[in-house]
């Protein structure tokens, strides 16, 4: 089957949660299918990802993102019934990019990521479409507005109406959505009943999020950290904490601040040399400053991740907003290092509870479950061995694909 697949940002490198999905999609799908692939270029590294991206799509095209005209865009039509990030987004370039690809070539599907890139083919016809919406925007939004204290909640709530609506209206230009998780389908399916929408989960590269301790192999090594950052982290391996992600995305930015100012002092108190490792992209100027605690390291972007997973004990995820499936839940599982982390955290999951990994909502609890695990080392193997199992079983790549492929051959 010949595939259009429209991502927003670059899928390599495969960083993100939406970067991760689309290049995981690509590369399983270009096995059995010729993708052709698209995507708006925000950096230098993402048009020299090309040349790796080739290797398995058909063809691959990209249209540079202009952040001024994004924001200008913006600015214009800050009044229309539409989402911001519609405006955003939009890009005549990209819109005539996938215009001129449509009309040169016979694609039997459309792959849209995100409402962001759908809406450049709402109005494509002759050809199966698809809309990966991954999580409900909306669901996100509203869950932000009731933490975010900043001046920016008043037009988190305005987004949040608009992108309720538009999530809705858009996906009746498609054939069929997909979304990470069941909680996600159900919000959704409150708003309009009658959408047509499958679960496909988030996965984990199993071969490549393997701990040395699976696989027998040593860890790789760290050559980026200060020498008494690299002391504390494999110094310590008992009461090493860990956090990963993306750290201007509001949900991991308030869990790191609410772990620090609730939660780890509580930790400190009966384990005063536990540290806590926040390793992540871009992180803001609030994290940073995080820091200056005693027992807290902010690493900011690191080339590889499995080494702070192969020295932490604990990972520690004390979500209170966001959507979806968690991706770094899944590679902390994949790693064999236990969890804890919060209800909104473990949302979407197919996992059992207190034996696959461990829940917690008051900061009281999240402490005592945390220095339970420091203090229980045979615990935290259970939990560590469990996890493993759990996304060798349910969270694999091919076997997802393998329901995605399931969910075109329907349409």
């Amino acid at each position: 089957m010949r595939i259009l697949f429209l991502s927003l940002r670059s899928p390599y490198p495969p960083q993100r949660g939406d970067r991760i999905r689309s290049y995981n999609f690509i590369k399983q799908l270009s096995k059995r299918h010729d993708v052709t692939l698209v995507f708006f270029a925000e950096s230098d590294a993402d048009i020299e990802g090309v040349e790796h991206l080739n290797t398995f799509c058909e063809r691959v095209e990209w249209v540079r993102f202009r952040p001024a005209f994004a924001r200008i865009n913006t600015a214009v039509h800050c009044l229309s019934r539409l989402p911001l990030q519609v405006h955003y987004w939009y890009s005549p370039r990209m819109q005539r990019k996938i215009n001129q690809l449509l009309a040169e070539d016979n694609f039997e599907l459309i792959h849209a990521q995100l409402f962001r890139m759908g809406q450049y083919v709402t109005h494509a016809q002759g050809t199966a479409k698809v809309l990966d919406l991954c999580d409900s925007l909306a669901l996100n939004l509203s869950r932000r507005a009731e933490l975010d204290c900043t001046p920016k909640r008043f037009l988190v709530k305005l987004e949040e109406k608009r992108v309720r609506r538009y999530e809705v209206e858009i996906m009746k230009a498609f054939d069929r959505g997909t979304v990470v998780a069941k909680f996600d389908r159900d919000y959704l399916l409150n708003q309009d009943e009658t959408l047509n929408l499958s679960v496909i989960p988030m996965g984990v590269d199993l071969k490549y999020f393997q701990s040395h301790r699976i696989n027998g192999k040593d860890a790789p090594e760290i050559d980026h950290l200060t020498p008494t950052a690299q002391e504390d982290l494999v110094g310590n391996p008992k009461k090493n904490l860990l956090f990963t992600g993306t750290m201007n995305y509001f949900p991991n930015t308030d869990a790191v601040i609410y772990f620090c100012d609730s939660i780890f002092p509580l930790i400190q108190k009966q384990h005063p040399d536990a540290t806590f490792f926040i390793v992540g992209n871009h992180p803001t100027e609030q994290v940073r400053k995080l820091a200056a605690q005693k027992g807290v390291i902010v690493t900011g972007y690191v080339p590889d991740v499995r080494p702070y997973f192969e020295n932490a004990s604990i990972f520690v995820a004390p979500l209170r907003a966001g959507s979806g499936i968690q991706t770094k839940n899944l590679e902390a599982m994949a790693m064999g290092t236990p969890i804890v982390t919060t209800s909104i955290g473990a949302m979407g999951m197919e996992v059992e509870v207190n034996k696959e990994l461990l829940i917690a909502d008051t900061p009281e609890m999240f402490a005592e479950r945390v220095i339970h695990l420091i203090e229980n080392p045979d615990i935290r193997q259970n939990l560590a061995d469990a996890g493993r199992k759990r996304v060798e079983a349910s969270y694999d790549w091919p076997v997802l694909v393998e329901r995605l492929e399931q969910v075109y051959a329907q349409i």
